[in-house]
């Protein structure tokens, strides 16, 4: 595991919790650490560890989508929508942006549309916003 990515691991534990949930509007299913059943089948999310979550992460999100092999903050940024909203919405928000305060923005607006076409994530708007302001002072973004 990289620098870069253990620099990033206690921001985004603490962005998620440590605490197992399972929300029912929640598409992700239960979920701890972030870690969700529903892109995880295998995982036993109830009893998962922070070092089984981390180890997750690296495999499952940092490593396979190559964060280190792009810039200081985009790659950390990319990272955090890969974990939150997938890889195919990474790739179409970095599409649209020319930096990583851009791809943030394109992020915020991401989350207002979806919070108005599907209500039950309404509730999650606030968080989701919090989630990227968050970002931006962690990774030193105006």
């Amino acid at each position: 595991m990289t620098k870069r990515f253990l620099a990033m691991m206690p921001w985004l534990i603490g962005v998620e919790g440590s605490k197992f949930e399972n929300d029912p509007d929640d598409p992700g299913g239960a979920t701890k650490f972030g870690i969700d059943q529903a892109s995880h089948p295998d995982v036993d999310i109830r009893n998962l560890t922070q070092t089984q979550a981390t180890q997750i992460y690296w495999d499952s999100y940092w490593n396979r989508n190559r964060c280190d092999n792009m810039p200081y903050p985009l790659g950390e940024a990319f990272f955090d929508v890969c974990v939150n909203n997938g890889r195919s919405r990474a790739d179409q928000l970095l599409a649209v942006s020319s930096d990583v305060a851009s791809f943030l923005a394109a992020r915020d607006a991401f989350y207002r549309r979806l919070a108005k076409f599907r209500p039950k994530s309404a509730k999650y708007l606030q968080g989701w916003l919090n989630r990227d302001a968050s970002l931006r002072r962690h990774l030193g973004i105006a």
